[in-house]
């Protein structure tokens, strides 16, 4: 296949995943203080309907579609569930787990990389996203995974993609906040010290994008992303003031987003460079 025949099919997988994304009701009841779980079983199969579990074997041919529809995925914030499962089961930090009910499988990070285990016991927990948090109390007896590098490589790529939609999309709305906001007689987009501050935010996501694309995989991936992304969160609230906390903006859900994903992806990163100690 040649390069530009590639480059329109991985374009076409992306605007797929975007239309479907964009057919799927927002499922975020999340309210402070509250437990929420914002699964989408539509979303998951469409996802599957568009080819989603042929991506999982996190090949050279594989991963750079995964990152497009990983990336499209973080544009709106939507569940990262089937991003998660790309592992066999959500990482289980400090006794916490990603839609972590019953029945459902975690990834427990060990000398060989990681095994998983089946939730026989489990409690939701509040906390600052919904994201399906529990707290795990009992599972099974924990079991190797087939193709574990393979696994972790889909993985970390696809999470460094929706970090990266995430920030791509917090710089969107920064943007078009920046030009309608009047102040001073001018606009926020007219200011020296906002146009540096945009100017920063878009670089970082358009190489966190960039980076996605090209495959980027592996602990210091994925420590760069989280970070990365909530350094363009930053300047995002920076740019928005008192309206980004507001429950009626949607700059609140990205940055609580990025926040929860990032504590739970530091703590896998803490684990596995612990067991690897």
């Amino acid at each position: 296949m040649s390069t530009e025949s590639a480059s329109t099919e991985l374009a076409a997988f992306a605007d797929s995943v975007r239309r479907l994304v964009a057919t799927n009701a927002d499922n975020d009841a999340w309210q402070p203080g509250t437990h929420a779980d914002d699964r989408s079983e539509r979303l998951s199969a469409g996802l599957v309907g568009l080819g989603w579990d042929d991506l999982s074997p996190g090949d050279e041919t594989t991963m750079p579609f995964l990152a497009a529809a990983a990336v499209q995925l973080g544009r709106a914030a939507a569940s990262p569930y089937d991003i998660m499962a790309l592992l066999g089961g959500c990482p289980l930090v400090d006794g916490l787990a990603m839609y972590g009910q019953p029945g459902h499988r975690v990834a427990i990070a060990d000398e060989t990389g990681y095994r998983t285990a089946t939730i026989t016991s489990s409690t939701p927990v509040p906390f600052a996203d919904s994201l399906g948090v529990h707290r795990v109390t009992a599972f099974e007896k924990t079991r190797s995974v087939s193709d574990p590098a393979q696994r972790m490589t889909a993985w970390e790529t696809a999470t460094v993609g929706y970090f990266a939609g995430l920030a791509g999309y917090v710089v969107d709305l920064a943007i078009e906040y920046a030009r309608r906001r009047e102040i001073f007689g001018t606009t926020l987009a007219h200011l020296d010290a906002v146009q540096q501050r945009l100017g920063d935010a878009a670089t970082t996501a358009e190489l966190l994008t960039l980076s996605a694309r090209e495959g980027a995989y592996g602990l210091p991936a994925l420590a760069h992303a989280a970070s990365s992304t909530w350094s363009v969160i930053s300047h995002g609230h920076l740019i928005f003031g008192a309206v980004g906390f507001t429950m009626e903006f949607p700059m609140q859900r990205y940055s609580r987003r990025a926040k929860a994903l990032g504590s739970f992806v530091n703590g896998w990163i803490d684990q596995r460079i612990g067991c690897a100690a």
